[in-house]
């Protein structure tokens, strides 16, 4: 692995990943919302990927009361808190979502999440440590290639920033 910033982002359906924070951008709205049409959390998604993560709290908040046994609506109301400044709230949530996962098919994802949010917070080696983990279990569990891809990226990222800030700690 590398620890180059590639040129260009992940990206998907009117979206990508970007490679310097690690977080979503809406980069095409039409497409965005014609691709995820169907999906009830559209507007919450939409609002928090666009830097609107108080508006996605009170959707979040309406979809969660509808369905609280959801864990997506849990994990992108961690995002918007986290969004928010509220990264001690989002790590704790990541933590929760991550135990009521494990062993399952969204432990990865929830792995993935917690190392944003640890990123976020400016925890890179802790962040480190839940990229890789996620990434372990993305290649043990057969996951997509730009799965495995996003994980790479921040595990990446998260080991540059953290080897930085060592550095910086001991004067290198």
């Amino acid at each position: 692995m590398t620890s180059e910033i590639p040129a260009q982002p992940i990206a998907a359906c009117g979206w990508y990943i970007d490679v310097r924070t690690l977080l979503p951008v809406i980069n095409d709205l039409a497409a965005f919302r014609a691709h995820y049409a169907a999906d009830p959390a559209r507007d919450a998604v939409e609002a928090l990927w666009t830097g609107h993560p108080d508006r996605a709290e009170q959707l979040l908040m309406e979809l969660s009361a509808e369905n609280p046994s959801n864990l997506r609506y849990r994990a992108l109301l961690a995002d918007a808190h986290r969004d928010q400044g509220d990264t001690d709230w989002a790590v704790a949530a990541y933590h929760q979502l991550v135990d009521a996962t494990r062993g399952g098919a969204l432990e990865a994802v929830m792995w993935q999440h917690l190392g944003k949010a640890l990123f976020v917070a400016g925890s890179f080696t802790e962040a480190e440590n839940a990229f890789s983990r996620a990434l372990d279990l993305r290649i043990a569990g057969g996951a997509d290639d730009d799965l495995i891809e996003s994980s790479m990226l921040a595990l990446d990222r998260a080991k540059q920033l953290a080897h930085s800030e060592t550095s910086r700690m001991i004067g290198a």
